[in-house]
């Protein structure tokens, strides 16, 4: 990233900065369910509180003519985390004036649409998969509005955590690296380097190897007692001298670094990837006005709570949090999460120990998960299965659940190492989906689509082929 791509995506974020405060009457939020949409629409709707405006929010599972019937009328429309894609049916609609905040590809370049205003860091030569997210253009247009605190930083933070942009060797980078340092250096966040376990620091040592999901830690993950033994084997005391349980921030250094090199034996000795067990390492970032005792006060914790209210259909309660809540939602948020990750390790699971789950195509794999997998929770499992190498990593990973209107949901993962040789996912899914009547789209490594049931096998052969002419080209 460029400083002056920077200065232009602020031009973009500038502009609908003013409009969204010119504005008047009700406003109409839009917005996907993941920890990023949730984030995101809560950085606008702190925004609006600020500004004394009336506002409703619309959570959605993707934006096409279904769900946009369904949305309420107003007097402005804001959809984050979504919309690039569908400006014109927006437009078309009657969704207007509106502003789009959406980090997915575009698939195009920008399109006029008169009282229609979007920011999409891929119109500024940004990367909008790793750079940037949704709660991070959210939080540039309210901080061009001089109103930015340390809630809407941590939204931010969260909602590319969420997204998985902190997956590179530094951890978060380009304008996330600028909005993180921006924080630190107002004495809001913290960033270090570590063990991501659940939890890490504040759960109880077993409690954090138990429900640990991401990557999956065969033979611990949701086994209480196998968790336990692991320590004990390890040297390390599941309990300190007064009964309490043994945090991993009560850890001395030895200890700390004794229980991940455990950690590594004991993935690689169950077969995982050695790439896979890298994911056990990273950035974490904490917030450093939360609560020393609470499940928001890290990044990676924050994000998950979104993730699992939205995926479990309670984006009720993920709002409630985004807005401030910090006693009965995060109670109930923290219960959600448990039982989100309950699921994941069973889904998880059954994969691992059932090849047959995965079907291999000429140049594609084939995860069919219908009627075991709820469709907004297909993407989670999606991504966990490949960057946790179940699968085949050097070819794209299609997954598949049934949908409601008698549909398919699909999503489609990619492995960092095709991405760099120039394979581009998000435009393939597209054209596929709307070959067959749907719709999809995304980012170079991630995409999804929404298909006919019968046009099923018909999009799979379409992938499969532009896949492999794409391979045979170079990317």
């Amino acid at each position: 990233m460029s400083g002056g791509n920077f200065s232009a995506l602020s031009g973009l974020t500038s502009r609908v900065a003013e409009k969204l405060r010119e504005a008047s009457g009700l406003y109409v939020l839009v917005t996907h369910y993941d920890a990023d949409g949730l984030a995101s629409a809560s950085i606008i709707a702190r925004l609006l509180m600020k500004l004394d405006r009336d506002f409703v929010i619309r959570v959605v599972d993707q934006l096409d003519e279904l769900s946009l019937q369904s949305l309420p009328r107003g007097d402005f429309y804001v959809f984050t985390d979504l919309g690039s894609s569908s400006i014109e049916s927006i437009a078309k609609m009657g969704f207007t004036p509106a502003i789009v905040l959406d980090h997915h590809e575009p698939l195009r370049g920008q399109v006029k649409v008169e009282d229609t205003w979007e920011v999409n860091p891929h119109l500024v030569g940004i990367n909008g998969g790793r750079e940037i997210s949704a709660s991070g253009l959210a939080y540039l247009v309210a901080k061009h509005l001089n109103l930015v605190d340390h809630d809407m930083a941590y939204l931010a933070v969260t909602g590319a955590v969420g997204d998985r942009q902190d997956s590179a060797p530094n951890g978060l980078v380009g304008p996330n690296k600028l909005i993180v340092e921006e924080a630190m250096s107002k004495g809001w966040i913290s960033s270090s380097s570590g063990l991501r376990l659940y939890g890490v620091p504040r759960y109880p040592l077993v409690k954090s190897l138990m429900y640990t999901v991401d990557p999956l830690l065969p033979s611990l993950t949701y086994d209480e007692a196998a968790c336990q033994r692991f320590l004990e084997v390890t040297g390390i005391p599941a309990k300190k001298a007064d009964g309490s349980p043994m945090t991993y921030g009560d850890l001395r250094p030895e200890e700390k670094s004794r229980l991940a090199t455990a950690l590594i034996k004991h993935l690689l000795a169950k077969g995982i990837n050695p790439q896979a067990v890298d994911s056990l390492f990273g950035f974490t970032y904490e917030f450093l006005f939360e609560a020393e005792s609470s499940p928001l006060r890290y990044a990676h914790e924050y994000a998950q709570l979104l993730n699992a209210c939205g995926r479990l259909k309670r984006h009720g309660v993920g709002l409630a949090i985004g807005l401030g809540d910090r006693e009965r939602a995060l109670s109930q948020a923290e219960a959600i999460s448990l039982e989100y990750r309950r699921r994941l390790a069973q889904y998880l699971s059954l994969i691992r120990n059932d090849p047959s789950y995965i079907r291999l195509l000429n140049n594609i794999q084939v995860l069919k998960l219908s009627g075991l997998v709820d469709d907004r929770v297909l993407g989670a499992v999606s991504s966990i299965v490949l960057s946790s190498y179940m699968c085949d990593v050097s070819r794209p990973l299609v997954s598949l659940t049934t949908s409601s209107h008698g549909r398919i949901k699909v999503s489609v993962r990619v492995h960092e190492s095709l991405s760099r040789r120039g394979v581009d996912i998000g435009p393939l899914v597209k054209e596929a989906a709307e070959k067959v009547g749907g719709s999809g789209g995304g980012h170079a490594v991630a995409a999804g689509a929404i298909i006919p049931e019968e046009g099923c096998d018909v999009f799979l052969k379409l992938l499969d082929k532009t896949m492999g002419l794409r391979l045979a080209r170079g990317g």
